[in-house]
């Protein structure tokens, strides 16, 4: 199931994380984030400065090639504790054009101690003076994963029932510009899934009579134990000023996007998948940002497979809750993080930290999401920058939600 639910989270927009990361349980599928960025200059008060053009950020970025080499230790409730690792390069495809920003191809890996392993290829392409920009990924992984089964209350019940999944994918997306930083394009992706019980974590001998405390969660999953073939395409629209994709510190990303899964492609069932996702940065000082992130998404059909429903602490909305533990058709997330990165000139200067807080909530229906029932989390972090040539951290991240606690070890911010 985790495979399922890596694919869609980079379709759908990572961040987490543009890498390909089949070790996040369920839709997120990362292709190593190696959005290019442009290095900028030290900011200035946003009231008297607008957001950085392109056009003055290509003067000041870096046209370098770099390696991004990091292994990634995993410490995840749903699928165990193991090593994650990228190889990244982060390169100008066009050494001529002093506009679109950098790009990167990847690959990159799992395997941990309950028995999932994966492997992924991807990249991301600016070119053309970043009139278009072309995101393509491929895996596939085995992954272990707990199930805690659909809705709010089956969150916080905690009674979860071991899965285990297996298959491949792929994903396309290719965006071009309407105006500055205005883009819209198409983006399709295939799956093809097999999730069963884990019968080495749980013996249910006949699953049409299982123990009472999984009655529920099998009730909710029968469906979903065979082999399945998803395919899906749908239109993506971006509306980008920021002033760096890697390490932002002014402007905004306004990211949405519609997949349609549809019968008639191929796709098994027909269902559809929405998100919306804005983030806004706004420089304080030197060293310092504030970002903030909101983002709802709904997933809609008569038969919506248990790993494209809304994800509640996937792509790291919110930090503190296991991927999957709170799922449902409907979800929405906010957050705010304080990010600071020391201000020396020397070795020391690479080293930073955060703060982040916020809350959320999942629903069959978005009115279904009352005030008592708020998802809230908070936690810090600290950040180390890989690379001299450009602002790529290596983070790790503590998260306190209601019910759970999570590590997170990754490269590039949260959001």
């Amino acid at each position: 199931m985790a495979l399922g639910q890596s694919q869609a989270a980079a379709e759908r927009g990572s961040s987490e994380k543009a890498k390909i990361g089949p070790g996040e349980a369920a839709r997120e599928m990362k292709v190593a984030d190696a959005e290019g960025v442009a290095q900028s200059p030290d900011p200035q008060p946003e009231q008297t400065q607008p957001a950085q053009t392109q056009a003055a950020q290509a003067q000041t970025e870096p046209k370098k090639p770099a390696w991004i080499l990091a292994p990634i230790p995993i410490v995840n409730p749903a699928i165990g504790e193991g090593l994650e690792w990228i190889v990244a390069r982060v390169f100008p495809l066009d050494k001529q054009d002093k506009t679109s920003p950098p790009s990167a191809v990847g690959v990159g890996g799992l395997f941990t101690d309950n028995g999932s392993v994966g492997v992924a290829v991807g990249g991301r392409l600016y070119f053309k003076e970043d009139r278009y920009r072309l995101t393509a990924a491929t895996g596939g992984a085995k992954i272990n994963a707990d199930v805690y089964g659909i809705g709010q209350e089956a969150g916080d019940r905690g009674i979860f029932l071991p899965l285990t999944g297996k298959g491949s994918g792929v994903m396309g997306e290719f965006l071009f510009r309407l105006r500055k930083g205005i883009y819209v394009g198409p983006r399709t992706q295939y799956r093809n899934l097999k999730l069963q019980i884990n019968r080495e974590d749980v013996d249910i001998p006949d699953i049409n009579d299982p123990p009472e405390e999984l009655e529920g969660i099998l009730d909710e999953l029968r469906n979903d134990l065979t082999q399945q073939q998803t395919v899906a395409i749908g239109p993506r629209f971006q509306w980008d000023t920021r002033d760096n994709t890697f390490y932002p510190k002014r402007g905004f990303i306004l990211d949405s996007g519609i997949d349609f899964f549809s019968k008639s492609l191929g796709s098994e069932f027909s269902y559809q998948y929405y998100k919306i996702v804005f983030n806004k940065y706004t420089s304080i000082g030197k060293e310092q940002v504030i970002a903030v992130r909101g983002m709802g998404c709904a997933a809609a059909g008569d038969r919506v497979p248990i790993y494209d429903n809304c994800l509640f602490g996937s792509n790291s909305d919110l930090r503190g809750y296991p991927t999957g533990r709170y799922q449902d058709r409907r979800m929405f997330a906010t957050q705010a993080e304080y990010r600071l990165m020391l201000p020396f000139k020397n070795f020391l200067g690479r080293f930073g930290i955060v703060g982040f807080g916020g809350f959320g909530g999942v629903g069959k229906k978005f009115s279904d999401i009352s005030f008592s029932e708020l998802l809230p989390a908070g936690g810090g972090g600290i950040r180390f920058r890989l690379s001299k040539t450009y602002p790529i951290n290596f983070r790790i991240d503590y998260g306190i939600g209601r019910v759970d606690q999570t590590l997170t070890i990754s490269v590039g911010e949260a959001f």
